[in-house]
């Protein structure tokens, strides 16, 4: 994107704050991280397709300190082979990195080790697209309220129920919905 968003860090309290850094205007996309870690405010770092603007230093400048780095395996691999680092040295940079598989479904990484998550099957997709925001969306709902990251089935649950229908906008669901399917999964 062309312009900044002109966020206003000093107005945000650190306890109530989690910031997001997804494609967008790639000066924003390398300052905001600096601003989060002089602030003491948790971020999610997902480079998405700005991957290939941005040069190695920058890059792992961004990652470092970032409480999630969260990409799809090609975005993982490009990033590795951009930088330089394997998997284990960016895990030493960021907490922890979720990686989405598509149909596969995704896998949480810490030093710790990796947890498979699998998707809750779909009854029907009629449209994907969508569905890797929704899966984000679901993230920080969960993440916000807890600041673990233990429930990571909910957000498959999320990112499924956008594929039930055409279009990013259209899909609607309740809290029992929402908990029906996710209890079958």
């Amino acid at each position: 994107m062309k312009y900044s968003s002109q966020l206003d860090f000093d107005k945000l309290n650190p306890r109530e704050t989690i910031v997001i850094v997804s494609p967008g205007n790639l000066e924003d996309m390398a300052n905001y991280p600096r601003a989060c870690k002089v602030r003491g405010i948790d971020y999610i770092f997902d480079p998405g397709q700005s991957l290939p603007m941005w040069d190695a230093k920058d890059l792992v400048r961004a990652i470092e300190g970032c409480r999630i780095l969260i990409v799809n395996d090609y975005e993982l691999d490009l990033i590795m082979s951009k930088t330089g680092l394997k998997k284990e040295d960016l895990l030493v940079l960021a907490g922890t990195i979720i990686t989405t598989l598509g149909e596969l479904g995704s896998q949480v990484s810490t030093r710790a080790g990796d947890i498979g998550i699998s998707l809750i099957k779909p009854r029907k997709v009629d449209d994907p697209t969508g569905a890797g925001d929704s899966y984000r969306g679901g993230l920080i709902s969960v993440w916000s309220r807890a600041r673990i990251l233990s429930n990571a089935p909910e957000w498959a649950a999320y990112a499924l129920l956008c594929r039930r229908c055409y279009g990013t906008q259209e899909y609607r669901f309740t809290p029992e919905e929402f908990n029906e399917r996710l209890n079958r999964g």
